[in-house]
């Protein structure tokens, strides 16, 4: 008998539906992050779009943490670090993080996306100087301060949004917007958009200056970089294409919405469910 019938990696959104979708028909299942549950959410504020009454990030997380704790799902601490399927059969898999190996007839790998990065060779030496992913956490070091977002998707305009009430100006360097209507209105009114590209970073020791592919510099502050933000896919590469193991939410590539990772986290763990009776 496996230790779980279910391994969820990741307790955001995605992780958290899915490990909901299971426990409450019954499988015995544990959801294992790196650092805490929350993901995305615990950096939210006022969720604006999301159905219901007003929420914050915070508040719709520690419901749903509540939620699935009470049906008997566990959390574990520490990274995973691998899923390998048995060779003489595909049911039987076995999770390394760092409390060790477990047994799962079936894992969940909603590990979301990786920091956004700029395709410029001495990014990595702002971070920390200026550089950031994320506005809740870094906008208020930026209050009254002139900002740039990169990025084109939804999850990008939404973070400029959540700037624009902080710092003194936010400008929004995307080379193909794609948010949605929601957002492409609210940006009309409190973000300069420009589309283009970020040619270099400059400073002395920490970012004064972020100039753009137009050769234009804008004074900035911070950085907030959504572009490149790939999906963590090493626990799906290479698993055999009959192995019980599902995905849900960023780590599927999908759109950076809440909405998107609730409903893909549901729809991978009734997958699961339907696997599962299948045995």
């Amino acid at each position: 008998m496996s230790d779980w019938d279910v391994v969820v990696v990741g307790a955001g959104i995605a992780g958290l539906t899915a490990a909901r979708a299971c426990a409450e028909r019954g499988l015995r299942v544990v959801t294992h992050d790196a650092l805490a549950p929350g993901g995305q959410l615990i950096n939210l504020g006022a969720l604006a779009d999301w159905p219901g009454p007003p929420t914050t990030g915070p508040d719709l997380m520690g419901a749903l943490l509540t939620d699935v704790l009470d049906r008997g799902v566990e959390i574990a601490y520490g990274e995973v670090t691998g899923v390998r399927t048995d060779p003489l059969t595909v049911d039987a898999l076995t999770i390394d993080s760092a409390e060790g190996p477990v047994t799962a007839r079936a894992v969940v790998v909603a590990t979301g996306r990786r920091p956004g990065r700029l395709d410029l060779p001495d990014a990595d030496a702002w971070e920390g100087r200026g550089l950031s992913h994320c506005a809740t956490c870094d906008g208020p070091l930026h209050a009254g301060r002139e900002v740039v977002v990169v990025g084109d998707d939804e999850w990008t305009a939404r973070e400029a949004l959540e700037l624009a009430g902080i710092a003194k100006r936010v400008t929004l360097v995307s080379a193909a917007p794609g948010w949605s209507a929601f957002s492409a209105g609210r940006l009309d009114e409190a973000v300069e958009v420009r589309v283009g590209g970020v040619r270099a970073l400059e400073g002395d020791g920490t970012l004064a200056a972020v100039r753009l592919d137009d050769g234009e510099v804008l004074d900035a502050s911070g950085v907030f970089v959504y572009t490149h933000a790939d999906p963590r896919t090493e626990l799906l590469d290479g698993q055999p294409a009959d192995a019980p193991v599902f995905s849900a939410g960023d780590v599927t590539g999908a759109d950076r919405t809440l909405l998107t990772a609730a409903a893909d986290g549901l729809r991978a763990g009734l997958a699961v469910v339907a696997r599962l009776e299948e045995e």
